[in-house]
């Protein structure tokens, strides 16, 4: 696909993710969001692979004196997301185009960085940076908190190896099992929580303390 292709399927990508992501099953999004919001006050939170914000506008209006920003790599999702941000009347999150494997953030600037279904999306190198660079911008003890896919037991762990196979990317099973929590004790972290996929689900949480 071209690169003006690309640009039209990343817009109109925003727009159905925005739609969809209030519906899926448990809702993990308002899950994962309530679990940041809850771990005690907070100053400024960010969002890795954040697409069109939505969940970095929900941790805003959850708490409305916490500064949210979010980092997605596509400048047309994160067109889409200003405007949702406009749309709301949000003044308190940011939505920037950049790379979550090194960013422009100072040590220590963040209470809390969230993922929700963005870690599975990058590849491995990408994804182990963006873990080292999570440890790096949190504050002693900042949480990081994620929610994303997983394989859950068998049966529906065929099904599962079919919709990696044919919808997602190769390098997106890597994520399963322990596939994060590796990443993050690597890093640093201390696992608070991980809640695997179960027979009915495709999706687990992990909250971990920098």
């Amino acid at each position: 696909m071209s690169g003006w292709g690309n640009r039209v399927k990343f817009a109109l990508a925003g727009d159905v993710l925005d739609t969809v992501n209030p519906h899926i099953p448990g809702r993990p999004h308002h899950r994962l969001v309530q679990s940041v919001a809850d771990s005690g006050p907070l100053r400024k939170v960010l969002e890795l692979c954040a697409g069109t914000g939505y969940a970095s506008r929900l941790l805003a209006q959850m708490c409305p004196d916490a500064e949210v920003v979010g980092v997605d790599l596509s400048p047309e999702m994160v067109a889409v997301g200003r405007r949702k941000l406009r749309a709301a009347g949000l003044s308190n999150v940011t939505l920037r185009v950049g790379d979550i494997a090194d960013l422009p953030f100072p040590d220590g600037e963040f209470d809390a960085v969230m993922a929700v279904f963005g870690l599975h999306e990058v590849p491995a190198a990408v994804r182990r940076a963006a873990v080292a660079e999570s440890a790096r911008v949190l504050r002693p003890g900042g949480l990081f908190a994620t929610v994303d896919l997983d394989r859950p037991p068998a049966p529906m762990g065929l099904l599962a190896d079919v919709y990696f196979a044919v919808m997602e990317p190769g390098h997106a099973k890597q994520i399963c099992g322990d596939g994060i929590t590796a990443l993050l004790k690597e890093a640093g972290f201390t696992i608070d929580r991980h809640s695997r996929a179960h027979s009915l689900g495709m999706t687990q949480t992990l909250l971990a303390t920098a």
